[in-house]
């Protein structure tokens, strides 16, 4: 930020004789480089006096070099503190050839002294329960017993013993008694007589003899009433519980509708501006929406404002809550940055 120029008190070491600094009151030596302040008994005090020259040295009168030993040997060139050193580091050799392994030894101090692969000697013997991803199974034992896995007979396939008796039921159509009679049928395959329009399903073992076979019977009655009504039937909208519904067109349907109860519709996109419904939910929305246009407006009482807000500019000698633009400050006369405010010469 742009501030006025200050100048405080200056000259020539040649006229300090002279020079009697107030209290407090700066002054300033051009020509050594020397800041004074006036002590109020008549003294003017030097604030950045000359140093010693051990305070003001900027190398080492003998130049050192700086040595690391013992797991690491390094040392630096000539250092006198005139520019920054470095050391390159050697480790010592632990006597590991350098490789690929899988096992290691590592001594106090964390060097490397032993590496080898690891072999199956290394890895001990672990219990099922510290293996994560074996499964279920892996802890069951093979056999025939409740708990147990079914082991693969030699022809690839589980012994027929341990598996429950299935019923799987074919359907079969036929043309004829005879074909009906020839079938490979287990009990309770079906067959379809096309010449009947009739089907059988076999009852017991023996496809080839007729009586094992049983005819599937289907209900012959007829129809003996309609919503309580016998005879020749005639049904009205009561009759099927329509009583409220009448028969009205399409054009006329949805013509000035007296809607009652609680009628619901599609709510309108924002910003909808037609002759479509507009359901409380979009009435609500369009709320909210100027609710929170209005809150994006100061208020009249403390308001907070941005970017870049004007006023009236008040006369010059104006004394009140009236609001001061920049041009109002401007106007008073107040020091700017281009000032100079100037403490003279000694």
């Amino acid at each position: 930020m742009a501030v006025t120029t200050i100048k405080i008190r200056r000259g020539p070491a040649s006229n300090l004789a002279g020079l009697n600094l107030q209290e407090g009151e700066p002054g300033f030596v051009v020509d050594t480089g020397k800041l004074l302040i006036g002590d109020g008994q008549g003294n003017n005090v030097v604030i950045n006096p000359d140093q010693a020259n051990a305070e003001t040295a900027t190398k080492l009168k003998t130049p050192r070099t700086i040595a690391i030993t013992g797991d690491g040997t390094g040392t630096s060139g000539g250092f006198d503190g005139s520019a920054n050193a470095s050391i390159t580091l050697v480790l010592a050799n632990t006597g590991v050839a350098a490789g690929t392994f899988t096992k290691f030894t590592v001594d106090a101090k964390g060097r490397i002294t032993s590496a080898t692969m690891i072999t199956a000697a290394d890895i001990p013997n672990l219990t099922l329960s510290k293996i994560s991803d074996a499964g279920t199974a892996a802890s069951k034992n093979v056999g025939v017993a409740v708990g147990n896995v079914v082991g693969v007979e030699s022809d690839g396939k589980i012994n027929p013993n341990l598996l429950p008796a299935l019923a799987i039921t074919d359907t079969f159509p036929v043309a004829s008694q005879a074909a009906m009679l020839a079938l490979t049928a287990e009990v309770g395959d079906i067959a379809v007589r096309t010449d009947l329009n009739k089907t059988f399903i076999l009852r017991v073992s023996g496809a080839s003899t007729l009586a094992n076979w049983q005819e599937i019977l289907t209900p012959t009655a007829a129809v003996s009433s309609v919503a309580g009504k016998t005879g020749a039937v005639t049904l009205a909208a009561a009759d099927v519980g329509l009583g409220n519904v009448t028969n009205e067109s399409k054009a006329t349907m949805f013509a000035s509708p007296a809607l009652t109860g609680t009628p619901t519709g599609p709510t309108a996109a924002a910003g909808t501006n037609s002759t479509q419904l507009a359901t409380t939910a979009f009435v609500e929305a369009v709320r909210a929406a100027l609710a929170s246009a209005d809150a994006l407006k100061a208020p009249l009482a403390s308001p907070v404002l941005t970017g870049t807000p004007t006023a009236p500019t008040a006369a010059i000698a104006t004394n009140n809550t009236q609001i001061a633009t920049t041009a109002f400050v401007q106007a008073q006369g107040y020091l700017k940055a281009s000032d100079i405010i100037d403490g003279g010469t000694f």
